[in-house]
């Protein structure tokens, strides 16, 4: 049995009302043009007026998410920061972007460029906590938080005495971003309400969606109200491999599909991934709630981030919202889940996660 990361306290900011826990999902927020930008929050009750003026909307989106999972843990300052992003700020990237073209090349504001770069949020946070200890950031597309996860368990593993690890992921959204990204097909090229997303099936891409999710991870229990047991990615998986992974993960925790009470299935709406998701669905069994959030959330690289968010709030609540609910299982009370995150390019990641 690999090291369990217990939840300690998480936080998210993304397109619906998650940050404010008591207006949990109420409303549902959707959108009409293909892209789900967050719900802001009230930066300044962490960020100083004279340094706010200078972030970009990502900066403070993501500190104030890291900020308030601190908070909520009850832990003055954590014993290591890792973080996952794709594109860091995209804001920042592209304002520097279009100064160098704007000003040829020639007394370039350097700021854009600093804050652009994948390890602010780290740095902040770890200025704001006087955090001295291991700082890291992975920048490995749709496997970013996963890989954040994985090391902050190998980390734990080798720990002596209770050790607190903040961990999470952030990705942003920008009008040019989606422009390039549609081109492409990673969003979709037709419009239509997000919420019906998974009616659309038929065609390339997903939804644009960005966020910020936090987790305060240790190797003691303390007050979690669950644990993630088993951590794992897969390459572009044939339907048989990813069945294959599936059974390893639920094997390596002594369970079978019947322990399984909850599963949270990230599928996209992507024609090119729709074989992956059948055979995530297919593999459940009729006692199992199948649950999804990319309808909530909108596709990003690091989407995964508010399943796991969600994970973690049906173990501290033991109910489902009938907004997420994709088909109603008979199992009760919330045990076990088996977390699973489809990416537009066609890789899955899997976690166990077990109530305390």
């Amino acid at each position: 049995m690999k090291q369990p990361l217990y939840l300690i306290s998480s936080c998210s900011i993304s397109p619906q009302h998650t940050y404010d826990a008591g207006q949990f999902l109420q409303p549902v927020m959707s959108c009409d043009n293909g892209k789900l930008f967050v719900i802001d929050a009230d930066y300044a009750k962490y960020i100083s007026p004279v340094a706010i003026r200078r972030m970009s909307r990502m900066l403070k989106i993501g500190i104030t998410a890291g900020m308030n999972c601190i908070e909520s843990s009850g832990v003055a300052s954590p014993d290591a920061i890792i973080i996952g992003t794709a594109h860091g700020s995209v804001t920042d990237m592209e304002n520097f972007l279009k100064d160098m073209i704007r000003l040829e090349e020639q007394a370039l504001n350097p700021t854009s460029f600093i804050q652009s770069t994948y390890n602010s949020v780290n740095g902040w946070i770890a200025m704001m906590t006087k955090c001295t200890g291991y700082n890291q950031t992975y920048v490995h597309r749709g496997f970013s938080l996963e890989l954040t996860l994985l090391d902050a368990q190998m980390m734990l593993a080798e720990a002596t005495g209770t050790k607190y690890i903040l961990a999470g992921s952030f990705d942003e959204l920008t009008d040019e971003y989606h422009h390039i990204h549609r081109k492409i097909n990673y969003f979709k090229q037709e419009t239509f309400n997000s919420l019906a997303l998974f009616d659309h099936y038929d065609t390339p891409g997903s939804i644009g969606g960005e966020g910020a999710n936090f987790f305060m991870l240790s190797n003691e229990q303390g007050n979690a109200a669950c644990a993630i047991h088993t951590i794992k990615m897969l390459q572009k998986p044939t339907s048989e491999e990813l069945i294959a992974g599936i059974n390893e993960a639920l094997a390596e925790n002594g369970l079978n599909s019947t322990d399984i009470d909850v599963m949270m299935c990230g599928m996209n709406g992507d024609s090119r991934s729709k074989h992956l998701a059948d055979t995530l669905l297919n593999s459940c069994e009729p006692n199992t709630t199948i649950t999804t959030f990319k309808q909530l959330s909108g596709e990003y690289y690091t989407a995964s981030g508010f399943g796991l968010w969600l994970c973690d709030h049906l173990f501290q609540t033991q109910q489902v919202p009938e907004e997420i609910v994709y088909r109603k299982g008979s199992a009760t009370p919330i045990k076990n889940t088996l977390f699973c995150n489809v990416t537009v390019n066609g890789c899955v990641s899997m976690m166990v996660v077990r109530r305390c």
